[in-house]
């Protein structure tokens, strides 16, 4: 049994460590083995803390409020299968390289590999996917064990509590969490030499523009593309999908004109600037065959292939550069705008076919409004057919490109009184059902929950076929909506204008025949050499 107030005082010493590191956001799912802080965290006054019930949703949450507030945030739960559910969002922040802070509280150490209740060995739960793991029973010391991390991938805080739980009083504890810092990069390699490398051995380089995770790194990789003569293609989480600098060295006709160009020979090098792209020409790369050098340039420490070479870097160093004298593409970009033309005429031609509404629903979102996409196709429709002219705050969980806890991380990164459009396909929506709970947690918001409904997982329909394959369903959202006391909409095309007053749900339904057309119309614009 443990001594008086020694779970109380680890409790503090933990939360006093956390507002150290810059937490300013928790988020908690209250159990029995994790009292001592839930209890201790109703007494605090200096971090926002956000109760949940369940606690992949609220890791998830806690990976949103991370991102938009640029500062770790943390997510506390009790002890047994409860810790087990934060891996996915784990995994997504250690791909990403964002600084979510695991707590699990447990048992005491005795009763590992006993099979007493709740008792599991929780140390190693997320293996790989973290950058620190400290283990600490209650009365040790915890703030300098912290010390360590370097807040470019999760940490895990494990704390082990015996009973009693509650072993001394409640008193009210105030902290200031630490200011932001810097977002941090991986183990950075050499930039100037990785840099010269490529271009000395490329006469036709594309740059493929990801996921970029600051103003600093868009500004600069915008000034760097402007000043240079490459194509590029730059996908919508990139926040250079509407540049009016880059239009002219833009590539709009989608990522089909990346595989053409491979294919014919008009590429022979890929720059890859941020995140591992979306487009299919990325797994095409895979194969030396393609015959093009591949350069990374990225914060977080992933190449996305298995050949090629990845520079960790800042990208603002890119600021005040540009690429040497290249080929100026006069061939793709003619087959670019070519083609970027017949996807118009094809988009008008077929109104109400999936990638046309999300095109109209991409107009319909205000500018400037937070636009979170979901994985599968609705991110890889934004980037074939929204607008060029409506800039966004567009977000996606882009580390492992999976479709779980969509709606939770779309609401931690929704502020107070903000407008967010969420956009995700119908089985997306089903992995997280629980989400709508967090919607108190940013007052005056308007979240618009975006449903691309057309009756299962349509993204397998192209590339196998069959229904074991697509999960065919005829559900619907309507009570999913009433459930949680939100009205309801089911749209079959977009309205030129709206104005809804609140948080809505929206069910979005495509025409299936039409977007059968659609893509086999798209698909003929390629099959000519």
């Amino acid at each position: 049994m443990s001594g008086r107030d020694v779970n109380i005082q680890a409790s503090r010493e933990l939360l006093d460590a956390l507002a150290a590191l810059g937490v300013a956001d928790v988020a908690v799912c209250a159990g029995a083995r994790n009292s001592p802080l839930v209890a201790l965290l109703e007494a605090t006054v200096g971090l926002r803390v956000h109760s949940f019930f369940e606690e992949r949703s609220a890791a998830f949450f806690a990976l949103g409020r991370a991102r938009r507030s640029a500062r770790p945030a943390a997510v506390v739960t009790t002890s047994g299968t409860a810790a087990a559910q934060l891996l996915p969002a784990a995994i997504e922040a250690f791909h990403t390289g964002v600084p979510l802070v695991l707590v699990t509280a447990d048992r005491p150490r005795r009763l590992r590999g006993t099979g007493a209740p709740q008792a599991i060995d929780q140390t190693g739960l997320y293996a790989k996917f973290v950058g620190l793991e400290v283990d600490v029973e209650a009365g040790e010391e915890i703030r300098g064990r912290l010390a360590a991390w370097r807040a470019v991938s999760p940490l895990h805080v494990n704390i082990c509590f015996d009973e009693p739980l509650l072993d001394g009083p409640i008193l009210p504890l105030a902290l200031r969490p630490a200011p932001p810092a810097p977002p941090g990069i991986g183990e950075a390699t050499d930039f100037e030499a990785a840099f010269a490398r490529f271009f000395a051995g490329v006469r036709r380089p594309v740059a493929m523009v990801g996921t970029l995770a600051t103003e600093a790194e868009r500004r600069a990789v915008e000034g760097f593309l402007a000043a240079s003569r490459m194509p590029a293609y730059l996908e919508a989480t990139s926040g250079l999908r509407e540049s009016p600098v880059l239009a002219s060295r833009a590539l709009r006709a989608g990522d089909k004109i990346l595989s053409w160009a491979l294919r014919s020979g008009e590429i022979d090098g890929v720059l890859r600037l941020g995140g591992v792209p979306t487009a299919r020409i990325w797994r095409d790369l895979e194969e030396p065959a393609s015959g093009a050098r591949v350069l990374s340039l990225s914060r977080v420490p992933f190449a996305g292939l298995s050949r090629g070479e990845l520079v960790v870097t800042d990208l603002a160093r890119l600021s005040g550069r540009a690429a040497p004298e290249s080929d100026p593409r006069v061939a793709l970009l003619a087959r670019d705008r070519a083609a970027a033309d017949r996807l118009e005429a094809l988009l008008r031609a077929e109104p109400r076919a999936e990638p046309a509404l999300v095109r109209a629903l991409s107009r319909l979102i205000p500018a400037g409004a937070l636009a979170y996409v979901g994985n599968s196709l609705p991110i890889r429709e934004w980037d074939l057919a929204a607008v060029h002219d409506r800039p966004n705050w567009i977000q996606a969980n882009r580390g492992v490109n999976g479709i779980d806890g969509q709606t939770s991380t779309f609401l931690g990164l929704l502020g107070e009184g903000a407008e967010g459009w969420c956009v995700l396909g119908d089985l997306t929506t089903m992995y997280d059902l629980s989400a709508p709970w967090a919607l108190p947690f940013a007052p005056g918001s308007r979240a618009r929950l975006v449903v691309v409904n057309n009756g299962g997982g349509k993204i397998f329909s192209r590339l196998f076929g069959g229904a074991l394959f697509e999960n065919r369903h005829e559900i619907g959202f309507a009570a999913w909506a009433k459930m949680w006391g939100l009205p309801h909409e089911e749209w079959r095309e977009v309205p030129a204008a709206w104005a809804g007053a609140g948080h809505t749900v929206i069910e979005l339904v495509p025409e299936a025949a039409a977007t059968r057309r659609f893509w086999d119309a798209y698909d003929a614009i390629w099959a000519a050499p």
